[in-house]
C-alpha cells in the first residue's frame, strides 16, 4: 500500500505541533495503537525536523510527513529526515514541485476552487482545505460537483462533533490537530492512553460516517 492509500483508508491525519525527538514516538506509538497510522508533523521550528527524524528511525509502518511547510528549503530538510508527505497550509508551485521530484506526496493547503484545480495542474496528489470550519461542510459538497477526481483532506476546527457532517459531504479524510493531540499534555498522567482512545473515536467516526 503506497503513502496516498495509507492516509486515505483509515482517513484521519494526526497533525502534531510541539513536538522533538525527545516527546514524540511515546504519541506515535499512542496513535497506531487507536489505529492511526497518518503523522503530520509540524516543522516551524528545528524540533519539529528532529521529532520526524526520530520516527523515521522508529516505525515502518506509518505515513510520515511534514506539515507548515513553507519554503523549498524546509521541504528539501523534511524529506531528508524522512517525510514521506509535504503539508502546507498555502499552495506554493515551488513547494509542490520540488516535492514531486524527490518521490513524495504533496499536499497544499487550497481555499478556492482555482487554487485546488491549481495545485493538481501543478502535480499535487491530494489538497488540503483549510480552514475547513470556515467554509463549512458545504462548501466541499459542492466543490466535488464540478471537481470529482481530486481528493480533498479537511483541516482548521474538525472534532467530533463535525468530522461526520464533513465526510459525508465527500471529503476524503481529515486532519486533527490539538483536540487529539496537545503536546502540553504529554507528561500528564493517562494522557497517552487518553491520544489512544481519542484516536479510536475518530478512527470509528470516519468510519461509520462513510458508511452512511
Amino acid at each position: 500500500m503506497d503513502i496516498k492509500q495509507q492516509l486515505l483508508q483509515s482517513g484521519v491525519i494526526a497533525v502534531i505541533r510541539h513536538a522533538n525527538k525527545d516527546n514524540i514516538i511515546p504519541v506515535v506509538k499512542a496513535l497506531v495503537a487507536g489505529g492511526i497510522i497518518g503523522i503530520e508533523i509540524t516543522v516551524e521550528n528545528d524540533g519539529g525536523f528532529e521529532a520526524i527524524a526520530a520516527c523515521r528511525d522508529a516505525f515502518e509502518h506509518i505515513a510520515l510527513g511534514a506539515g507548515t511547510v513553507l519554503s523549498v528549503e524546509s521541504a528539501q530538510k523534511a524529506i531528508e529526515c524522512g517525510a514521506t508527505f509535504i503539508f502546507s497550509p498555502i499552495l506554493s508551485k515551488e513547494v509542490v514541485r520540488y516535492s514531486k521530484e524527490h518521490g513524495v506526496l504533496s499536499i497544499p493547503g487550497c481555499y478556492s476552487p482555482t487554487e485546488i484545480f491549481q495545485a493538481i495542474a501543478l502535480g499535487a496528489d491530494m489538497v488540503k482545505i483549510f480552514p475547513a470550519t470556515n467554509l463549512g461542510p458545504t462548501y466541499i459538497k459542492n466543490i466535488r460537483a464540478p471537481l470529482p477526481y481530486i481528493p480533498m483532506v479537511v483541516t482548521g476546527g474538525i472534532d467530533l462533533r463535525n468530522l461526520k457532517d464533513f465526510i459525508t459531504a465527500s471529503a476524503d479524510a481529515v486532519g486533527i490537530g490539538s483536540q487529539l493531540v496537545d503536546m502540553r499534555k504529554v507528561s500528564k498522567e493517562g494522557y497517552l492512553d487518553e491520544i489512544t482512545d481519542n484516536a479510536r473515536n475518530y478512527v470509528e467516526a470516519v468510519k461509520q460516517a462513510r458508511n452512511q
